[in-house]
């Protein structure tokens, strides 16, 4: 297997990895009724679950950038996916409320603290500087697809053969045996931290304090995580409302929304993010790409916002919808890109992915609360418009920070140049 091929593959595995590693602790959101009636609880103690996953991802974003500076990556993904398959077997059980909420916090460490800063250094560091577009958009679009096989595998095969209680634990348990393999294969193929095992015990670890201090002097580093931020919660909190937005108001089949939506999540995704990645190659620098996706982000945004809702129009609704959609996944596929760009020592690439990671990710903390606020009980086209007009800001906003960041990058490259 000749080097190019054997990164590849590295990246492959990696994807596989990412396809899995985040449909147990979520995959309420997918067999939320029949898991709810298995575990017993309340809707009010499904939502603390996800709260609980989502306040401790908060705090291990920054500890776990810190990881994966001071512990081999090879190690922390094999661990990240054992550990998460051995909390699954026990969340198969239908453990009390009390465990299940000791399990959510499991799942916050072994998918963000020990996996997420070590997969972006792992996916950084198989890529040359030219590279880095491609790199992160692959991955962007692997992580999609596999996670789409698995879920359609698991719900056509698995669940859909026994269903109810007893669907999902076979679901969970079937999830597990995945985790064990992707545990296997990146224990395996994702090589060290450094090129050999040999260079890598040769080098000296940061200290903790040494990355940290040398990460937040970076003002590319925030500017990076501010970028994220804006594109993430239009990404998420923002276009997750476009499924409700198509049923209530513009009056679109269920089945046919869900259909559409399946598509727009992971087809899209696919397609977007691995062009994404090859234009920002192509055109040297994915900072400068996400300025100007910012651009037709907050273009398309406006024209679909300008569109009235109304179901003779749901076609051109639909479309504009997707072109949206596309532009955003471009976006997921390399907005971590720029980190490589940023002459940041392999060292610290960990703890400046924990602090972007951190910035760029916090939407998930309160920007559903906010947006379900502005939707209230009973909303109409008013009620989600205003909440496109957020995005709409948002992307104006992102689009400065992404000017400012290439900005930022450039003179810390001219700085380390002169020195």
């Amino acid at each position: 297997m000749t080097k190019k091929t054997n990164k590849w593959f590295v990246l492959l595995v990696i994807c596989f990895g990412g396809g899995i590693i985040y449909i147990l602790p979520y995959i309420q959101y997918t067999y939320y009724d029949s898991l709810m009636e298995a575990l017993a609880l309340t809707n009010q103690q499904m939502g603390n679950m996800m709260s609980v996953l989502g306040m401790v991802s908060a705090v291990t974003y920054l500890i776990g950038g810190i990881f994966a500076d001071k512990f081999s990556v090879k190690w922390l993904l094999t661990i990240s996916f054992a550990g998460t398959g051995l909390a699954g077997l026990w969340f198969a059980s239908f453990p009390s409320y009390s465990q299940l909420l000791m399990i959510m916090v499991i799942y916050a460490i072994t998918t963000v603290l020990t996996y997420w800063p070590a997969m972006i250094k792992a996916v950084k560091l198989l890529g040359s500087e030219n590279e880095q577009g491609r790199v992160f958009g692959f991955r962007e679009a692997g992580f999609g697809i596999f996670a789409w096989v698995f879920t359609q595998i698991g719900t056509w095969l698995i669940f859909n053969r026994t269903q109810g209680i007893e669907g999902v634990r076979n679901i969970i348990i079937f999830y597990c045996i995945i985790y064990f393999v992707a545990a296997v294969l990146s224990f395996i193929f994702i090589p060290n931290s450094g090129k050999t095992e040999a260079k890598e015990a040769a080098v000296k670890k940061p200290g903790i304090w040494e990355g940290i201090s040398y990460v937040i002097k970076i003002p590319s580093v925030w500017l990076m995580g501010l970028s994220i931020f804006c594109a993430y919660t239009v990404s998420g909190p923002g276009l997750g409302k476009l499924t409700p937005y198509l049923t209530q108001i513009i009056g679109v089949n269920e089945t046919v929304v869900a259909s559409l939506m399946s598509i727009r999540l992971y087809l899209l995704a696919f397609i977007a993010a691995s062009i994404g990645g090859i234009i920002a190659d192509k055109i040297g620098s994915p900072a400068k790409f996400i300025i100007g996706a910012y651009v037709c982000l907050t273009l398309s945004l406006l024209i679909f916002v300008l569109i009235p809702g109304k179901p003779s129009l749901a076609v051109i609704i639909i479309i504009v919808a997707f072109i949206v959609s596309a532009v955003i996944y471009m976006m997921r596929g390399t907005y971590m890109a720029p980190i490589g760009e940023s002459k940041i020592p392999d060292k610290y690439i960990g703890t400046a992915t924990g602090l972007i990671s951190f910035i760029g990710f916090l939407p998930d903390a309160f920007m559903f609360t906010v947006f379900g606020s502005i939707m209230g009980d009973s909303p109409g086209e008013s009620e989600f418009k205003a909440i496109f007009w957020v995005c709409i800001a948002l992307g104006v906003i992102g689009f400065f920070f992404a000017l400012l960041m290439k900005w930022q990058i450039g003179k810390r490259r001219k700085n380390i140049v002169k020195s």
